[in-house]
């Protein structure tokens, strides 16, 4: 969804406008079974990262977090790069020394804002916290009249198509509002962490959150911040699972639930059981991804020995694609075209990976279209398994508020 924001007034009809705003209507009894598979996913989860080496620990928490941090962008519509991204968090999080030249500002910004959570996420939340977590996302050379590290100082509503035929997606609360309305909304989140199950406390705060929307721009990446923090401060340690690749995956329903929600009546049981669903599969697709990089370190760790440099580095040009784009395989034109041999080459290594049981041909492909898969091992062993290779470098009762019915 292609949004954009402008200063406009328009007649009551949004959710902050009501009565009952924000006395949100739920039930947390509702959501047991999406909060039994959050706690039970994530617990393995950070247990499976736990019986890893310190390298391949490493490695597994970068992978998550430039994850989140990529889908995160592209919720919002941008591209961003993946190594860019790897090469911030690991300088950040401490597992390489210095900090490398970055000239992707929004990158490093959603960077920062990742491993703040992941290093400080039992820290209170504060108007100062989110103020620099915005600021960090808007490149200072972003477009003119967007307030960075503040809260917005104009009327703001969401808006897509030309501006011929707008069509409003929302209406935000007018800027003289927003400072009271951050009051409440940060002493509620603060302290409401002992009263709500953690998917549903994070539901909860993001779409409050996304209500108040009180910056010019940032807010949905620093709302998906807060329902991370949410989700680590009910576990007790940083979250693993993956909620805006999540998020993501579901793009179009989430926009829906979420203009449902925020012109509806205040009753959030079909918000928060979509949210819910969507921080389960966050957990799911994050222990998908630590089962690949333990897949993969079982695949070189069963044929490195025996590949050239050639076919080494064709096969973890495919293995960085990620779990997501594995299935795609490799092709003899994709060979050439990752280790620059000739087309000859490329037939004769393919063949060799093929005799030792490395890749197998697609059936129904042949001569030009022919196209190879990757041997994979099964799902990971709970108790034991190889560790995958470490990073590159690496050796109460609310204030006024929502309340459950």
């Amino acid at each position: 969804m292609n949004m954009g924001y402008i200063t406009v007034m328009t007649h009551p009809k949004w959710l902050w406008q009501r009565a009952v705003w924000p006395d949100f209507d739920f039930d947390p009894a509702g959501f047991s079974g999406e909060i039994t598979a959050f706690l039970t996913a994530a617990h393995r989860l950070d247990g499976r990262a736990e019986a890893l080496s310190e390298p391949a620990r490493q490695a597994v928490m970068v992978d998550l977090m430039a994850t989140e941090a990529a889908s995160t962008m592209e919720i919002e519509g941008e591209r961003p790069d993946r190594e860019t991204i790897v090469n911030i968090i690991m300088s950040l999080m401490g597992y390489v020394r210095g900090k490398g030249l970055s000239l992707d500002s929004k990158s490093e910004g959603v960077a920062l804002l990742m491993a703040d959570i992941r290093k400080r996420w039992a820290r209170p939340l504060t108007h100062e916290r989110l103020y620099a977590w915005q600021q960090a996302l808007i490149p200072e050379s972003g477009r003119p009249g967007i307030t960075r590290g503040a809260y917005r100082h104009g009327e703001v509503r969401v808006v897509s198509g030309p501006l011929e035929d707008l069509r409003v997606h929302y209406q935000a609360p007018p800027p003289d509002r927003v400072m009271a309305e951050m009051d409440r909304f940060i002493d509620w989140f603060n302290d409401s962490l002992d009263r709500l199950p953690g998917p549903v406390r994070a539901g909860v705060a993001h779409l409050w959150f996304e209500m108040i929307h009180p910056f010019d721009d940032g807010n949905g990446r620093v709302g998906r911040a807060i329902a991370d923090l949410a989700l680590s401060q009910a576990l007790g340690f940083p979250t693993l699972g993956c909620l805006a690749a999540a998020i993501a995956r579901n793009r179009p329903a989430y926009y829906h639930e979420l203009e449902q929600a925020q012109s509806g009546d205040g009753h959030i049981q079909r918000w928060l059981g979509f949210f819910c669903e969507r921080v389960a599969e966050a957990q799911r697709i994050a222990l998908g991804r630590v089962d690949f990089m333990l897949d993969r370190a079982r695949f070189f760790d069963r044929f490195g020995g025996h590949l050239n440099a050639r076919q080494q580095t064709a096969l973890e040009a495919v293995f960085q694609r990620g779990p997501e784009r594995f299935a795609e395989g490799l092709s003899p034109r994709r060979y050439k075209a990752i280790t620059g041999c000739s087309t000859r080459t490329a037939h004769r290594d393919m063949a060799g990976l093929v005799r030792m049981g490395a890749i197998a041909k697609v059936p129904g492909t042949a001569t030009r279209n022919v196209r190879y898969t990757i041997t994979r091992a099964g799902p990971a062993d709970e108790t034991s398994h190889p560790d995958p290779p470490g990073p590159p470098g690496a050796c109460a009762r609310s204030r006024p508020g929502p309340h459950a019915s």
